[in-house]
């Protein structure tokens, strides 16, 4: 895979996404950015052109027909060679109380635009025989943590989507992998993790920390690299280790 390379980044707005941006802009890739119009996408994108060749594209993941016209522009510049999608939304509520219409809309954004994006760029891959596919889960996606409702759902389903696409692509020169994190320190998990909740999380984290943002893009770089040629349908924690833990008596 050649060293400058058209990276799609979904969610570029903030948090792991314009890490992301920034991390591979810095590396010399074209970065296509997509997100929802607003002034934090506008800053983002401001920002990220600092590092490198940046192309913005006001994108809503959950609709076909906008992730259709966003990989149609990306076409004329040579098709994409990296995808990392990491837009996601999210609401915690107990799953017996969980508004039908948050499910739908959690579903939409996670799931189904991690679905319309993997599968445009995939078709464009598979026809440069090559490409990277990076999908962002969680470790709520492996275990059951209280009060995740839809986003949990969304990220199980996420990992099945990324060994789907391994299974498939693997033999047309394109791998699948997903980057699984505990919580980050973004402003999503800000909003919705309170003292309470971090402190819970922190105790059961053997690191005692949340992860940051530049930490979740370095493991997706790695996974962009050609020395990750050969890992295929892989879902990697970045989670301090939490998932190899049980019940950690301070």
């Amino acid at each position: 895979m050649p060293d400058k390379r058209n990276v799609v980044i979904t969610g570029s707005a903030g948090g792991i996404g314009a890490a992301c941006a920034a991390d591979f802009a810095r590396n010399g890739d074209h970065v296509f950015l997509l997100d929802l119009p607003g002034e934090s996408f506008a800053a983002a994108c401001a920002e990220t052109a600092k590092l490198g060749k940046t192309t913005p594209i006001a994108t809503d993941v959950g609709d076909r027909a906008s992730v259709e016209a966003a990989f149609a522009q990306i076409a004329k510049a040579g098709g994409a060679d990296v995808l990392v999608t990491t837009a996601a939304i999210t609401k915690p509520a107990a799953i017996l109380d969980f508004d039908p219409e948050d499910w739908d809309a959690i579903l939409r954004v996670n799931l189904t635009g991690s679905f319309h994006c993997a599968q445009l760029a995939g078709r464009q891959m598979v026809a440069k025989g090559k490409g990277r596919i990076i999908t962002l889960s969680s470790i709520n996606g492996q275990v059951a943590n209280t009060g995740r409702g839809a986003y949990s759902c969304t990220k199980g389903g996420v990992d099945m989507l990324t060994r789907l696409l391994a299974a498939e692509l693997g033999d047309k020169g394109v791998t699948a992998n997903a980057v699984a994190p505990a919580p980050v320190n973004t402003p999503m998990i800000l909003k919705v993790h309170g003292p309470k909740d971090r402190a819970v999380w922190e105790n059961q984290i053997p690191a005692r920390r949340y992860a940051d943002p530049d930490e979740v893009s370095s493991a997706v770089r790695f996974l962009a690299s050609d020395e990750a040629a050969y890992i295929n349908g892989h879902i990697l924690n970045l989670d301090g280790g939490f998932m190899a833990s049980g019940i950690l008596l301070r």
